[in-house]
């Protein structure tokens, strides 16, 4: 070298030698002034180390194995150049060679450069410089014919034109070889244009001076500018923001010296070490083997016994290794593999030790390992032996496998026969093993191996180690190596059957333990899940194993969740599978690996297979891109070539899930929860697993599996053939994914307030996102920016295991969603244009390497550490914004939507789905109203099964949002009165609630009010709960309470609040009083459980009120006192003892002084509670019953009828402790003068008169009743003279009496026929009188219904007097009774006069009671009910006599006056049974009058919901026998059937019978019934009816109204109809043209009209029993099936004896629907429509659709023509009965069976026994039932 010219010689120039450049030359460009580089191999670093390695070998071993491997590929490619290795290896190259992955470098050229002379040229070929080919080795020169890299220098004279890739073509040997022939052409052709360039001009020429060298190839320095100004730069506003985002939370990772890869010296040692030990050892054991051959004494060397084991190979001496070499030699493999040095093994020792291990694994199948019974101590010993031995022959299947997945190319090391050894012996021992040991219970059959195995638990648990560690490695091995499709089977369903086998469920029932299988079944998994990954042929049929296999699981497995999160609720083991699997389908990573690192076992044929594979995997052709070459592309560019990377990735995920969602949904639609397949149960157990894992960062494929299902369960509710059942099952799913989203929102709530910002970056990002994201202010870019929510989870998981095969596939899944996000994000907006930000592009560009290399961003950036809880968080952020968890407003929109259906099954559940959503996020009520407005709407619905569930729900709101009580609580209180008991019950508890959380006393008064009416609950289950709710709420809140003097303020106010709220509540009407008064007997009862506490509350109660009696102040908690008084009597009533003298002391002041109303009210109560107290209390002082009783006779002028009955009884019990009955007498003595002196004096129109008249009368009859003056009849004959009677109530009687003649004014007339029954009620005898008969009478002849409600009132006191007289001696207790059982019973048979006069009257009266009972259901009418019942109750007349009138007002619209009749009809059907029942159809008759006349509803059902009218009528009947009502339901069937030419019709006027029939059939439609043989002979009945009386009616219809005319038909003429014929028997009936209603008899088409009517509303009865209790007809396998017939309907499988069941949510509209549209078609009397009913019955009985086959055309048009009713007929046992044919065919009509195609018999008229020849017919499910099915189901 020259220094001072620097000039160094060029190897190709003229003056041979080019000068290097100086130091100031190369500075510019050195590390120490320019950019860092990317990568250090471009230009090193400076070290003051030892140089590192040029070569990428790390020794002369390394090289010489790499050699080695490239003589091979030297002898293939001469030898053989169609191998399978060869190709891929010339694929790999070709893919490392193609141009646009190289890097290009473009040095300028020097300005002297000049091209070279051909005569110079050399040859040149792709590029590279050498003379020729011919020093090329056979692999290389393939690699250069069979490869194009176009390169040229730049010379612009030559461009090179170029081409457009195109996408691979299958082709064929011809096109290869002309494939071949032009790349070496292009090649010639480049070598041509670059020969053109002499190498010898590529000199360097600098600008000037005599440094210039005349050639060679050039670096040119550009001078530095004169000077450096800061206008002369450029800004690079990409690169600036590039810098400033390099503070966030991931940053560019630095390269440095330390990321060389080179192996440190102890490291190379330790490898040198493991490969020299492993060969060494190796050495040994072949020598071993060689000496092996005995000498002639037969005896071996020791040392060759310790390496083998003989004798253990059946019929051979071949020697197998001892396990404590197996496991020495494995342990040595193991560690030269983890070297990544198993390649310098050599392959003949490798296969002389697979050798050795096939001998090994070709005993496993010989070794039992059964455990037998009755073993003994030695066999059990023996059986260990043997486990053992399988050990260590399963540890040389470990070995075998473990040489196989070294990832040697060498094709001898992987024999196929030697694989399918291993997967049998494998097999052998999990089937005959592994699975029987797991599957043993400690149970009586087993009792003896469940003991074996248990004291044995070491070596068992050892054989299921090595056979987990054994499948593991045959996952591995099946991975990295093609084998055969059966191999690929046999693992697969050998790991399936791990999968599914029984476990124990607790540890005492496990005989090896749980978790040790458990282990080996997560192994199984993981192999299914490595299979899948790489073959994606087996994909769709791994899919259909797991699934149709989970059909064989028993109960108990279908539902264990062993499955344990780390952090969460177990989840099945299959449904981690099925997850793992579908995250797989979204990895790159996983085929990508498996696809560059496999080694075929199988011929050219699969290697040209795994050619296509290989061209259409996703994971292929994607190259890693530089992020500077953001500049050079544009944003659509960058995005389809990220489409293309994560689309096939991203569809495969989404085809797959959905596989397993329609999979799973098509078997669950034809499934029920409880039938015998368990796919229904099944949906729901997958469905709450990827809910309880959605969310987390190691399943994201949670959120795509329930998508999938979403989407699928929408579609099916959008469908509108959807069946009701799949509809059905679509809501419930709906509500669990709905339930579940919103627990994934609680969490990133709950999660919020336990992050702290301040600790990191991180946290402090997630908890923004996190609550923009919950308030719906989210951006998406924020999400999906490249330090943003998804790289965090990648984070978490990638630094979590990074071997976890499981936690890579999340991270594929992840990775490809969030690619998918993004993609979808930037093309959804609009006016993208190459002015996008260039950070955009980055992220586009970041996520395509991300997903061509999964460990890019690993290797290229730093992360902030991600904690467990910010990488739940950050998962659970980013799936709450996908589109899955943002469909959550949608489901809520759809389950409310469904709340309106028509069907009540949709409405309920939807209802029941809504309450999961409630339960999860309440808010939803604060949102908006939409959801209590349609749940109100809902208790309104005519099913109870929907009000229920309305109800519930509402009950969850309200305890969700009590603040909404105000709102609801009225709507809540209209439905206590339910039809439904269930739902009574549930408004009550919900009424309760309300009460218990209100303070308001009017709110809580109308419940109180609402719950006390229905202590009289005819339901006693309705009226306990009443009762018991009453006492919970009144009394129970002060138990254990002090109400003493020291009592606190705050019990004292509380009480005193609940005794205003009892008194306010006693003021909502005269029911409550009497209700209350029984509720009190009842709770201060023996009978209650709280007696004593109960009587407690009440005295104190009864205490606070005389003090707010005395003290009443008016105050907001002080009720009035009017009030207070009034609840004191009710309680005085209840227990006079809860009163004291004292107390009643403090009420004389207000009886002294009465000036106004409230004053006189005031009087009343007082009175009362004297009345009620006095006889209790043995302590009253005499004077205080003087005072009392003084102001009560000045009282007597001033108090009104009502004070008056009160009055008069006071004085009358005071008398008896005063014994001054003389004054009592002069009182009315008094009277009676002033009455008797105007008795004869015509009182005209002197209204002052006639009240002062009305006003004596009134004390005589009140006093006359409560007084008993009969000692004192000389007192009154001394004034009353002229009087001879021996009766003080004569004389009275005889006194008051003229002023109920029909002269006196109609108000006296009332005032005295009452006070006549007054005295009459206390002296009976008088009601006997003829004159007392004849003014009783003469109201009910005029029908005067005021003076008839007087008279009806005053039987009804006298009649309740005598019925609780009659009653008394129930009453005594025991004890007593004992001791006055002689007397009682003597009494009882001594007559009376009350006996007579209540036994006349009834008989003589009873006929006008039953007539005003059975009139409007006003007051009077009730009046009369009560005295009806009263009377039955005594047995004053027969049962029958009122039993028809009870059986009609049990249908009364008015519920007290059917309640009343109810409890009477129930007491006589009790004790009069089997008289009783005779005269049901009498009393069905009557209330069907009762309903038609008098109520003007002739119907049989009540609506809002359908309710039968007679359904207390059959409630009674359902107490007694069944023959009873099997009687009455065949009766009032029969009752509907008629006779034709009997049948009277009016024109103009709607039969009664029609309306009769349909009073019954809507009866016995909606008839709950008990058993099912009382149902079925119901429905055969009706059918008898329609089939017999129904070929009367069809054949006068075929003749009178449609004219048909018979003729006969031959065979042929049968096959070839005119349109307007029909074929009857063997005879066809043509249609006349002309049928017009002109040419019919109009009373006759009437008369015909009014049957069909009548028949078609029976059919439709016993078509909608049928549906409504599942009894479809069936047929049957017997002769009458064979011959067409039809069975009788029957429960398939059923007892008889035991109740039938409804099917679910029949509502009946369509079923009322129909029967009131045939009665209005018939009630608007016109010819065509009646006309159109008989058409009707005629098609109806034309063809049987019912089993018709739907195969023909002209059968489709016969069901078309039948107008949807099912075809009745009927044989001569009873039974229905089809043609023997097996086309349905037409109506015989009348035509007897018998008859011959030339003689038809016409039969007009049906036998008497309703029996006729049976009618032919055929026919399949009719439109009707189409329409019945979207109807009432």
């Amino acid at each position: 070298m020259d220094r001072q010219s620097g000039g160094m010689t060029h190897p190709h120039g003229a003056g041979g030698r080019v000068r290097a450049p100086t130091v100031d030359e190369a500075l510019p460009y050195s590390p120490l002034s320019s950019i860092v580089p990317f990568s250090p191999d471009i230009i090193p670093y400076p070290s003051a180390g030892p140089p590192t390695l040029s070569t990428a070998f790390s020794d002369r071993d390394e090289r010489q194995a790499s050699r080695k491997g490239l003589e091979l590929l030297n002898q293939e490619a001469s030898l053989e150049p169609t191998s399978v290795r060869l190709q891929r290896s010339l694929q790999d190259l070709q893919q490392l060679l193609q141009a646009k992955e190289l890097t290009t470098f473009d040095f300028p050229r020097p300005k002297h450069f000049q091209p070279p002379s051909s005569s110079k040229s050399l040859h040149l070929s792709n590029g590279i410089l050498h003379a020729s080919q011919h020093n090329l080795s056979p692999f290389a020169r393939m690699v250069l014919n069979n490869t194009t890299i176009p390169f040229r220098y730049p010379t612009p004279e030559s461009p090179i034109p170029t081409s457009t890739k195109r996408p691979p073509q299958p082709t064929t040997a011809k096109q290869d070889l002309k494939r071949q022939n032009e790349l070496q052409a292009r090649n010639a052709a480049i070598f041509q244009q670059n020969a053109r360039l002499s190498a010898s001009s590529n000199g360097y020429a600098p600008p000037a001076g005599p440094q210039v060298s005349p050639g060679g190839t050039a670096v040119v320095i550009p001078a530095l500018p004169q000077s450096s100004q800061h206008s002369d730069y450029q800004e690079f506003p990409d690169i600036d923001a590039k810098a400033q985002s390099g503070d966030g939370l991931s940053k560019k990772r630095p390269q440095t010296d330390s990321e060389v890869l080179s192996l440190s010296i102890d490291q190379r040692a330790k490898s040198d070490s493991a490969v020299q030990a492993l060969q060494e050892q190796l050495i040994d054991i072949i020598e071993a083997e060689d000496q092996l051959e005995p000498d002639t004494s037969g005896a071996l060397p020791s040392e060759v016994a310790h390496y083998f084991e003989f004798g253990q190979v059946p019929d051979s001496d071949a020697p197998i290794l001892s396990p404590h070499m197996q496991s020495k030699l494995s342990t040595l493999v193991q560690n030269v593999i983890s070297s990544k040095r198993f390649s310098e093994i050599s392959v003949e020792d490798l296969t002389r030790i697979q050798k050795l291990c096939e001998h090994a694994v070709g005993t496993l199948e010989s070794i039992s390992l059964t455990i037998g019974s009755d073993w003994s101590e030695s066999d059990a010993e023996e059986w260990v032996q043997r486990v053992e031995t399988a050990e260590s022959r399963l540890q040389s299947v470990r070995l075998l496998l473990r040489i196989m997945t070294a990832g040697r190319d060498e094709k001898e090391l992987y024999s196929e026969d030697l694989v399918s050894q291993a997967i049998n012996g494998l097999k052998y021992i999990v089937e005959m093993f592994v699975v029987r040991t797991v599957e043993t219970r400690n149970s009586d059959s087993n009792k003896e191996a469940f003991a074996t195995l248990s004291a044995n638990r070491k070596p068992v648990g050892a054989l299921f180690l090595v056979s987990a560690r054994v499948l593991k490695l045959l996952g591995e091995f099946l991975t990295k190596v093609d084998v055969s499709e059966s191999a690929i089977t046999s693992v697969e369903f050998l790991a399936k059957e791990l999968i599914f086998v029984e476990n124990a469920h607790s540890e005492k029932d496990s005989a090896v333990g749980i978790q040790r299988f458990e282990s080996l079944r997560l192994v199984a998994m993981d192999v299914i899940a490595k299979i899948f990954a790489r073959y994606d042929d087996q994909r769709t049929f791994i899919f259909d194993e797991i699934l149709t296999s989970l059909e064989k699981l028993p109960v108990t497995r279908q539902s264990a969740r062993q499955f344990k999160l780390p952090d969460g609720k177990p989840i099945q083991l299959v449904s981690a599978l099925l997850m793992r699997l579908v995250q797989t389908c979204a990895t790159s990573s996983f085929r990508a690996r498996h696809l560059t690192s496999s080694t075929s076992l199988e011929g050219p044929e699969n290697g040209a297979e795994y050619e296509n594979e290989e061209a259409t995997s996703p994971a292929r052709g994607i190259a890693v891109r530089s992020l500077d070459e953001a500049h050079n592309i544009d944003l659509d560019q960058a995005l389809q070539e990220l489409k293309e990377a994560v689309q096939p990735l991203y569809d495969s995920a989404t085809k797959s899930a959905r596989y397993v969602v329609n999979f799973l949904v098509q078997r669950a639609l034809t499934s029920t929860k409880t039938g015998d397949q368990p796919y229904r149960n099944l949906l729901d157990i997958f469905t709450e697993d990827f809910l309880n894992v959605l969310g987390r960062p190691d399943w994201p494929a949670a959120e795509a599996l329930l998508y999938m299902l979403l989407l699928h369960m929408n579609s099916l509710l959008q469908g509108d053939k959807t069946p009701v059942p799949a509809k059905n099952m679509a809501l419930d799913l709906m509500g669990l994914i709905g339930s579940g989203i919103s627990d994934l929102q609680i969490y990133a709530r709950n999660a919020l307030r336990t992050v702290d910002i301040s600790e990191s970056n991180i946290s402090a990002k997630l908890v923004q996102l996190a609550e923009d994201l919950l308030e719906e202010k989210q951006t998406d870019m924020d999400f999906v920016e490249f330090d943003g929510p998804w790289r965090m989870a990648l984070e978490y998981l990638q630094h979590s295991d990074v071997d976890d095969a499981q936690l890579q596939s999340a991270k594929g899944f992840h990775l490809t969603q969030w690619a998918k996000s993004t993609m979808q994000l930037f093309e959804s907006k609009e006016g993208l244009d190459d002015n996008e930000p260039p950070l955009e592009k980055d992220l586009i560009l970041q996520l395509h390497n991300a997903v061509a290399d999964p460990n890019w961003l690993d290797r290229e950036y730093e992360f902030e550490s991600v904690s467990a809880s910010q990488g739940r968080l950050a998962a659970a952020v980013t799936t709450l914004n996908l589109p899955f968890c943002k469909a959550l407003g949608h489901i809520f929109t759809t389950l409310l939507t469904n709340m309106t259906s028509d069907h009540a099954t949709l409405k309920s559940r939807s209802l029941k789905s809504v309450t999961q959503l409630l339960e999860k996020d309440a808010s939803i009520l604060d949102r908006t109203n939409m959801v209590l407005n349609q749940v109100l709407k809902c208790t309104e619905d005519r099913s109870s099964l929907v009000r229920d569930s309305a109800l519930d729900i509402l009950g969850k709101c309200l305890s969700l949002r009590p603040s909404l009580e105000q709102r609801v609580w009225k709507r809540i209180i209209t439905r206590i009165n339910d039809t439904a008991t269930p739902v009574r019950k549930r408004v009550m508890k919900l009424l309760k609630d309300i009460y218990l959380h209100n303070d308001e006393i009017d709110i809580k008064s109308q419940i109180a009010d609402a719950v006390l009416k229905h202590i009289q609950d005819q339901e006693q289950s309705v009226a306990d709960l009443a009762r018991q709710i009453i006492e919970d709420i009144w009394f129970a809140p002060f138990y254990g309470v002090s109400f003493g003097d020291d009592a606190p303020l705050q019990s004292r106010l509380a009480l005193q609040k609940q005794v205003s709220l009892i008194a306010q509540t006693l003021q909502r009407g005269e029911g409550v009083l009497a209700v209350l008064d029984g509720l009190l007997q009842r709770a201060l009862s023996n009978d209650s459980k709280q007696t004593v506490a109960n009587f407690k509350v009440c005295k104190a109660m009864i205490a606070l009120m005389f003090d707010m009696i005395v003290d009443n102040d008016g105050g907001p908690n002080n009720a009035p006192q009017v009030q207070l008084l009034q609840t004191l009597t009710v309680f005085a009533k209840a227990s006079p003892k809860l009163f004291t003298a004292q107390q009643l002391e403090l009420l004389k002041p207000y009886i002294k002084n009465i000036k106004t109303t409230v004053d006189l009210n005031v009087f009343r109560h007082v009175v009362t509670i004297f009345r009620l107290v006095f006889p209790s209390l043995s302590s009253l002082q005499h004077n205080f019953l003087k005072e009392v009783q003084d102001a009560l006779f000045g009282a007597i002028t001033k108090a009104s009828k009502a004070e008056l009955d009160e009055l008069a009884s006071c004085l009358w019990i005071m008398d008896g402790v005063l014994k001054n009955t003389f004054r009592l007498a002069n009182v009315v003595i008094s009277v009676l003068k002033q009455i008797n002196a105007v008795k004869d004096a015509d009182t005209g129109h002197d209204q002052q008169q006639i009240a002062r008249l009305r006003r004596l009368i009134t004390i005589v009859g009140y006093f006359g009743r409560t007084c008993n003056f009969e000692n004192d009849l000389a007192r009154f004959q001394e004034h009353f003279p002229w009087f001879k009677g021996k009766s003080v109530a004569a004389l009275m009687v005889d006194i008051v009496l003229p002023f109920t003649h029909q002269k006196q004014p109609s108000v006296l007339r009332e005032t005295a026929l009452e006070s006549v029954g007054l005295i009459c009620q206390a002296f009976p005898k008088q009601f006997l009188r003829k004159d007392v008969y004849s003014a009783l009478r003469f109201p009910f002849m005029n029908e005067d219904r005021r003076l008839e409600q007087i008279i009806l009132s005053g039987f009804r006191e006298f009649f309740a007097q005598e019925e609780k007289r009659s009653e008394s001696g129930a009453a005594i207790k025991v004890g007593e009774g004992e001791v006055h059982g002689s007397e009682r019973l003597g009494g009882s048979l001594i007559g009376t006069d009350n006996d007579g006069a209540s036994t006349g009257l009834a008989q003589q009266f009873l006929p006008h009671i039953l007539k005003i009972a059975l009139s409007k259901p006003d007051e009077l009418a009730l009046t009369a009910t009560h005295v009806i019942a009263s009377i039955n109750k005594q047995g004053l007349v027969h049962p029958k006599e009122c039993g028809a009138a009870l059986v009609a007002l049990e249908t009364s619209s008015n519920a007290m006056i059917a309640n009343i009749a109810f409890q009477e009809h129930r007491n006589l059907h009790q004790k009069h049974e089997t008289m009783f029942e005779k005269e049901y159809m009498k009393a069905v008759y009557q209330a069907f009058q009762y309903q038609r006349d008098v109520l003007q509803s002739p119907g049989g059902i009540t609506t809002q919901p359908y309710a039968s009218k007679l359904q207390s009528t059959f409630e009674v009947l359902k107490m007694g026998s069944s023959k009873v009502r099997k009687r009455f339901l065949s009766n009032i069937s029969a009752k509907c059937n008629f006779e034709l030419p009997k049948l009277a019709v009016a024109q103009g006027d709607m039969s009664e019978h029609v309306l009769f029939t349909r009073f019954c059939m809507e009866n016995l439609a909606f008839f709950d019934y008990v058993r099912l043989d009382e149902l079925l002979p119901l429905i055969l009945a009706l059918e008898k009816i329609v089939t017999g009386t129904g070929t009367t009616v069809a054949h006068a219809i075929e003749t009178d109204v449609l004219k048909m005319k018979l003729e006969e038909s031959s065979q042929a003429q049968k096959l070839d109809q005119p349109p307007d014929t029909i074929m009857v028997g063997n005879v066809q009936a043509h249609i006349m043209q002309s049928q017009g209603a002109d040419d019919i008899d109009p009373a006759r088409l009437r008369q015909l009209a009014t049957a069909s009517t009548i028949l078609m509303i029976i059919w439709e009865t016993r078509t909608f029993l049928r549906r409504l209790w599942g009894l479809q007809k069936q047929t049957q396998p017997s002769a009458a099936a064979a011959n067409g017939a039809f069975s009788k309907p029957k429960a398939p499988a059923k007892d008889p004896n035991k109740a039938p069941s409804k099917v679910p949510f029949v509502t009946g509209d369509k079923f009322v629907d129909r029967v009131a549209n045939l009665v209005d078609k018939l009630a608007s009397d016109t010819s065509d429509a009646d006309v159109s009913t008989c058409r009707a019955l005629a098609e109806l009985l034309a063809v049987d659709n019912e089993l018709r086959v739907a195969s023909e055309d002209d059968e489709d048009e016969i069901m078309k023509a039948a107008g949807g009713y099912e075809t009745p007929s009927e044989d001569e046992d009873g039974q229905a009965g089809v043609s023997a044919g097996g086309r349905g065919k037409k109506r015989k009509g009348s035509v007897g069976a018998g008859s011959t195609p030339k003689r038809p018999k016409i039969k007009k008229t049906p036998s008497k026994k309703g029996s006729g020849r049976p009618r032919k017919r055929s026919g399949s499910k009719s439109s009707a039932d189409d329409d019945d099915e979207s109807g009432w189901d």
